[in-house]
């Protein structure tokens, strides 16, 4: 079939003894009885697709001290097969840290949906959702020092807030000399700097309820990046999920003085409109989750 095909190369043969080698710690029976690589199974191009993402796969293992443990041929070879077809190199290291992830033990991934839903991705599509997490995680870790500091602050924050409070009502009381009802320039002042500081103090309660609220809150998928087959492919995998919220605009009414009539007539309008968002599931956060590196040190052993 010509030098191309000629898999007798020591390059190649070095590949295949590596991949069969990392191949036996992963399933059983071994890999000559499983015919999973064998060159009269698949075409050659996708032997030698395998063979790498294989290799990749395993030095991922070493790199984060992986030790493989064995996983169910109906994980296993959907995953291969499907994997075998990506012809991308940014893919197919994803391909491989999917394939380290699963087979890791600390993290127990073993999701037969993972392997699926990767192989209907294209390039463009995965990077822009690895994107969109990435920032999800960022935000939320620099929510969360934000949320750590004000929960320390708050506590002398509030008793500050407090004395002012109470230093203010202490000489509204010397202003007013005992009297209940008393107005000056004066009083007016301290009863507006009284209202923005309790109105400060209620705002400690409502920050923080707003943390949590962004804590919680999806993340939203920008669009205009991808064309609309791609939003649709990603919707359709269930990566994020479409949304429309309705918006009313209130209008000022003016009712008209008709005193010789019964009943005032008044007519209005409400302004509804909607805005559309995607936003990112659950689902495509662990997917991207499932598909980085772990974030370990090197293995020196």
């Amino acid at each position: 079939m010509g030098n191309d095909l000629n898999i007798k190369s020591s390059t190649i043969e070095k590949g295949i003894e590596l991949a069969k080698d990392f191949l036996d710690k992963l399933i059983m029976p071994a890999v000559e009885e499983t015919g999973l690589l064998m060159k009269e199974k698949v075409t050659f191009w996708k032997f030698k697709n395998q063979v790498k993402i294989l290799n990749k796969a395993k030095e991922y293992c070493d790199k984060h001290g992986i030790e493989p443990k064995t996983i169910s041929f109906k994980l296993l070879v959907p995953l291969l097969e499907t994997s075998a077809l990506e012809e991308d190199e940014i893919l197919q290291n994803k391909w491989a840290i999917l394939l380290s992830n699963m087979v890791d033990s600390n993290q127990n991934i073993e999701n037969h949906v993972f392997p699926y839903i990767l192989g209907q991705l294209s390039t463009n599509e995965f990077l822009l959702l690895e994107k969109v997490v990435i920032e999800r995680k960022e935000r939320l870790k620099n929510l969360l020092l934000e949320y750590e500091e004000y929960k320390t602050n708050r506590p002398e924050t509030e008793r500050k807030i407090k004395e002012q409070i109470s230093d203010l009502e202490e000489q509204m009381e010397t202003e007013s000399n005992g009297q209940k009802y008393f107005y000056s320039n004066k009083m007016w002042e301290l009863r507006k700097e009284k209202s923005e500081f309790e109105s400060q103090l209620r705002n400690l309660e409502h920050k923080e309820w707003s943390y949590k609220w962004n804590a919680q809150k999806p993340e939203e998928f920008p669009d205009g990046i991808l064309r609309e087959f791609e939003v649709s492919n990603l919707s359709r995998l269930g990566l994020v999920k479409y949304v429309q919220e309705n918006i009313s605009n209130s209008n000022t009414l003016e009712i008209p003085n008709r005193p010789n009539e019964e009943y005032l007539v008044v007519d209005f309008d409400i302004d509804v409109d909607y805005e559309e968002r995607y936003l990112l599931t659950e689902l495509g956060e662990l997917l991207i989750d499932a598909c980085s590196e772990k974030k370990t040190a090197p293995n020196k052993t």
